[in-house]
């Protein structure tokens, strides 16, 4: 832990032990620990992030808006230093789906169950801006300032010497939105089970509205590297929808950079 903890955070966590979770590529910080049989998260961020998708405080205003509306992780506490942001949720139910596709069980329909209720929630007063020009400007900000992700993988798209390159092609192809309330990164680390099928959502700070888009690329590029092609075929049949290859590859080229 690379911050000092506010008060009412050190007093919540006591003396239990803090355990790195070290899943995802995001730049904030994740710990586990558990109360008595609760497990509790305590998510971090640097104040660099505040304007960006990765502020703990914006996850927090999306979970709060969410509450009610979908199955999110319940907050306990949240709080901010002039170096850092805090947040405190109980852990959800189940198992992520990735322990699902590891165990070579079917995840095809339990991902399009998580769209739909991801799409199912009402757009009216979402507060929440994920759409493209938002993300565009977002991205400008993290390489204006260093922030932008340093492993970008520019051989699957030749042409790209930089990010610059990627965020000006960007700029200049902006597909037609179709606007749903989307999670902005759904994959299967970021969708949790229980052994009712029930689903649970977490890790929703790029949340908002964006294009529908935004959520199906990220499930068929999961499909299609941890299952199988035909598993990502057999989505898009069980979604009623055709592979749209443009949009496809705007939003998993715009990942690139964060």
């Amino acid at each position: 832990m690379s911050f000092e903890l506010p008060k009412a955070v050190a007093q919540f966590v006591g003396d239990a032990r803090l355990v790195a979770d070290d899943i995802g590529e995001s730049p904030g910080h994740v710990h586990s620990f558990t109360r008595g049989n609760d497990r509790f998260f305590l998510k971090t961020s640097s104040a660099i992030y505040a304007p960006t998708t990765y502020s703990v405080l914006r996850e927090a205003r999306v979970l709060g808006w969410l509450s009610g509306r979908l199955p999110v992780p319940e907050i306990v506490l949240v709080a901010a230093s002039e170096d850092a942001e805090f947040m405190i949720t109980r852990g959800v139910p189940g198992e992520p789906l990735a322990a699902r596709i590891a165990a070579g069980r079917p995840v095809t329909e339990l991902f399009r169950d998580a769209l739909r209720l991801l799409q199912a929630v009402p757009v009216e007063g979402c507060p929440f801006d994920s759409r493209i020009a938002a993300r565009l400007r977002e991205a400008e900000y993290l390489i204006a300032h260093g922030l932008c992700a340093d492993d970008c993988d520019f051989d699957q798209w030749p042409g790209f010497a930089e990010p610059r390159d990627l965020l000006a092609h960007l700029d200049a192809n902006r597909p037609d939105e179709d606007l749903v309330f989307t999670h902005g990164d759904l994959c299967d680390n970021n969708v949790f089970v229980d052994d009712r099928d029930n689903l649970y959502f977490i890790d929703l700070g790029r949340g908002g509205l964006a294009d529908r888009w935004s959520d199906i690329a990220f499930i068929l590029r999961n499909l299609r590297d941890d299952v199988s092609e035909d598993a990502a075929d057999n989505f898009l049949k069980a979604i009623g929808t055709a592979d749209n290859r443009e949009k496809r590859t705007f939003f998993e080229q715009l990942d690139e950079l964060f």
